[in-house]
């Protein structure tokens, strides 16, 4: 594929654009999508790649309906933190700070893991703390909302919190802190170890903890939370409600001091759709030249892109094996990016990171960094948990031909400790999560967060196909995936005004293999699982497309109508498929599953809002015209020598 600039992608307005995007975690819809039944405009298409189209950052960040009825605040009961505010539980048990009589109620539902609900916490809570929590002016309430499909830690980390609460208020909030301030730590599959190890950092009972801990204690609890986040419309984290006026993502302290300020002036706060529109530009992070690992490209490329790294991390392993060779090529070697390399060894991911870190360092004596930093992740299984991963290291020298004298020499003699911690230092005090944690400009952008490098630099992404129903040659030089919403007004306007013109004069001329996914918006489109599980079970005799046709062309009788799997019934006896049986699959809810993974797996790779497609990997969001497909369809062949 050509090459294209990073400065066209729109560069560091992309950036800015994605940052946006992102400051709430999430699958979301636009406020756009959300009126689409009283309106007759398509929503603004986004892309990347060769189908690049302006983005709108309204386009991922939640859309509140109206706020159910909060709780009322309890009585002092006596506990202070450990910054002397006031702390305790509301009568429905939600944790607090601040006044119980505090004038302003601010409710948070935030997700352990989510890197936006953590830079919140550390950054901006704590200036609210400080201010407006002191003085007594506003009460904190938190609820948990955790995002299971993209981060698989979050529903622990919030058992843990909770485990924390039944030994006391203070507790809460000291895990509560450190959840958020070391996510590093514990945002892998030994979640629990790190989450014991923090309480008894905390002097609490330990053994009582883990008990609650292993046992998910609490999780019937964090579940409800979600059910009541849902009903008052959270779709993404963090999402806020002052005196229960709603205001999503992660927003800076001046625009929480100006609404926690209107609100006390009997205001009304901005509306969420102006709030998306506009939202405030984010402040970039300075980082050091100090600490440095390794660098790729040149001093005076125009963008830069910080790394922070652990050897032990799989997701590190990942990003360097799939995504990190794709920067180089694209963005890297033709002169744009300069890629800065800093560890950031975590005894939780593996007690040898940090040996495995000077391993590759000692080896950039001899000029083999890069050799050996690849080398140490490719076999990241065999040393992670290997006392003797220092022979290990030492194999991998002799494997690349280095001096093997020297470098048992260097591994041992303490020559890039004080850099290693130098750049942990850093990566704490600006609040570098879980890894691989990147700054492009001094933005923070949290590779935990699936494909997030990916999404943020604009590169392909590998979207599955196995299992997904396809039409067209399957050797057809473009793929065109599209994560769709049977209930959707803007796929149902893709449906019958441009997907006609696709599949006659590209799909069934062999040019493209279109593969069809689901991404129902349950929030604002109940009948859309149920509509997805339909044509699945249509499927299940041969007549997935057929269905699929027929739920958008009776879009508009069966949306809303409570009797749709009636309906759903009908067309199948229309196409001529044993009715019974497809009534069957529907009322069992065998295709649910199915349905959700795929749901879960478009917000790993991105997806917010329907339609969305992948062409070739490059994520296209929006009702596009045909017009637009034809002509990136046509240069992306072009491209390709077709």
């Amino acid at each position: 594929m050509q090459k294209t600039p990073l400065t066209s992608r729109p560069g560091l307005a992309l950036l800015l654009a994605i940052l946006f995007v992102l400051a709430a975690c999430g699958p979301s819809v636009s406020p756009a999508e959300n009126a689409a039944t009283a309106s007759d405009a398509v929503a603004e298409p986004t892309g990347s790649g060769p189908f690049d189209a302006p983005i709108d950052p309204a386009a991922s960040l939640g859309s509140s309906s109206a706020v159910g009825e909060s709780s009322s605040p309890a009585s002092p009961e006596g506990e202070m933190d450990a910054n002397g505010l006031p702390v305790g539980f509301m009568p429905d048990g939600r944790p607090y700070r601040g006044n119980p009589k505090a004038a302003v109620i601010i409710e948070e539902f935030s997700d352990f893991q989510c890197p936006f609900c953590s830079r919140f916490a550390l950054q901006t809570l704590s200036q609210i703390n400080q201010n407006q929590v002191a003085s007594g002016e506003v009460l904190f309430v938190y609820y948990d909302f955790p995002l299971s499909n993209i981060h698989p830690q979050a529903e622990a980390a919030a058992n843990a919190a909770r485990c924390a609460a039944d030994q006391g208020a203070a507790a809460y909030w000291d895990m509560h802190d450190l959840l958020f301030a070391r996510m590093d730590a514990w945002g892998n599959n030994q979640a629990n170890s790190a989450f014991v190890a923090f309480a008894e950092e905390l002097g609490l009972d330990s053994a009582a903890f883990a008990e609650c801990v292993d046992s998910g204690q609490h999780l019937e609890a964090i579940r409800a939370d979600v059910d009541l986040g849902l009903s008052r419309g959270v779709s993404s984290t963090p999402s806020f409600f002052i005196n229960e006026q709603p205001l999503i993502g992660a927003q800076p302290i001046d625009v929480f001091n100006q609404a926690i300020a209107t609100v006390q002036n009997g205001g009304e706060l901005t509306t969420n759709e102006t709030v998306s529109e506009t939202p405030p530009t984010p402040t970039p992070v300075p980082i050091s030249e100090e600490g440095v690992a390794a660098t790729l490209g040149s001093p005076d490329a125009e963008f830069t892109i910080v790394e922070f790294t652990d050897y032990g991390c799989e997701a590190c392993a990942r990003h360097a094996a799939q995504t990190l060779p794709a920067i180089t090529e694209l963005l890297v070697d033709t002169g744009q990016v300069r890629y800065i390399l800093k560890d950031f060894p975590q005894d939780a991911t593996g007690p040898q990171a940090k040996t495995a870190a000077v391993a590759a360092r000692c080896a950039g004596e001899q000029d083999a960094y890069w050799q050996m930093h690849e080398a140490l992740f490719a076999t990241q299984a065999d040393w992670v948990q290997d006392a003797a991963a220092a022979d290990h290291f030492k194999t991998l020298a002799a494997d690349l031909s280095l001096d093997e004298a020297a470098f048992a020499a260097c591994l041992t003699s303490g020559e890039f400790d004080a850099a290693i911690q130098t750049a942990v230092d850093e990566g704490r005090s600006v609040a570098v999560g879980a890894l691989p944690y990147f700054f492009f400009q001094g933005y923070p952008l949290s590779g935990a967060e699936p494909n997030s490098i990916e999404l943020a630099l604009g590169l392909p992404m590998n979207v599955p196909i196995e299992g997904a129903y396809r039409i067209g040659d399957p050797d057809a030089p473009i793929t065109i995936i599209e994560f769709t919403d049977f209930q959707c007004p803007y796929c149902e306007r893709h449906f019958t005004q441009t997907f006609p013109s696709l599949l006659a004069n590209f799909i069934e001329t062999g040019k493209v293999q279109y593969v069809f996914k689901d991404f129902p918006l349950t929030s604002i489109h109940p009948q859309a699982l149920l509509a997805a599980e339909a044509a699945l079970c249509a499927g299940a005799q041969e007549a997935y497309v057929d269905m699929h046709d027929a739920l958008f062309v009776n879009q508009a009788q069966w949306s809303g109508q409570a009797n749709a799997a009636d309906l759903f019934v009908g067309y199948a006896t229309e196409l001529g498929l044993d009715a019974e049986t497809f009534r069957a699959c529907l009322e069992s809810g065998e295709m649910e599953t199915a349905v959700l993974a795929d749901l879960a797996e478009g917000s790993s790779f991105g997806v917010s809002g329907t339609p969305a497609f992948f062409i070739n990997g490059f994520l296209v969001s929006g009702a596009l015209p045909y017009e637009s497909f034809e002509q990136g369809l046509n240069g992306l062949l072009a491209e390709l020598g077709q």
